[in-house]
């Protein structure tokens, strides 16, 4: 068994290495909120490829989800825009934070407390049910 040191995973044979290869941002209207969904790795490299999509809706949204349950890898960088984003918020609106359970993510959030700042949920629907339970 192969264990990880918890540093980046190694880049895939045949990439380019084009930073915009390591990150996916799609961009759905929810239930009542913008829902960010990220594929990849979230890191220095591509941090500003989400930066700009999650504060335009940070700013005109009531309510924005960012769906991390496909992300493979993130490091403080990727955790500081997210925090950075949350704050910017000011009690405009919820920003709530997908998380795959049992993943690098989740481990990672526990180990280093940002599970206490970020709003966390296993999956969108719960993220969404919390966001119209709100509005209600």
């Amino acid at each position: 068994m192969e264990r990880s040191s918890g540093a980046a995973p190694p880049r895939q044979p045949g990439r380019s290495g084009q930073s915009d290869d390591l990150l996916d941002v799609r961009v759905d209207q929810g239930d009542g909120a913008a829902v960010l969904e990220l594929a990849g790795e979230l890191d220095l490299s591509t941090v500003p490829k989400l930066e700009d999509a999650l504060f335009e809706r940070v700013g005109a949204e009531a309510a924005v989800v960012v769906d991390l349950s496909r992300v493979v890898f993130i490091d403080s960088s990727g955790i500081g825009l997210l925090i950075r984003a949350f704050r910017s918020l000011n009690g405009r609106g919820p920003m709530l934070t997908v998380i795959a359970p049992g993943s690098q993510i989740e481990r990672l959030f526990k180990i280093a407390g940002i599970d206490g700042v970020l709003p966390l949920f296993a999956d969108r629907e719960k993220a969404l049910s919390a966001i119209a339970a709100e509005d209600s």
